[in-house]
């Protein structure tokens, strides 16, 4: 799971944001912040992950 933990955070921010729109909570903005952190920490982290594991 430490291996696509930066997958599964983007994951849950996208699913979050698609929530938060079905509901019709967009107008908040601190609920929709909260998935954007998602998103951003998530693609760094992966992007980290990757760099580290790779040889070069």
């Amino acid at each position: 799971m430490k291996k696509y933990l930066g997958l599964t955070l983007i994951v849950v921010g996208v699913l979050m944001l698609v929530g938060l729109k079905l509901v019709r909570l967009t107008f908040i903005n601190l609920l929709l912040l909260v998935p954007l952190l998602l998103i951003i920490v998530g693609g760094v982290l992966h992007v980290w992950q990757l760099k580290r594991e790779s040889r070069y």
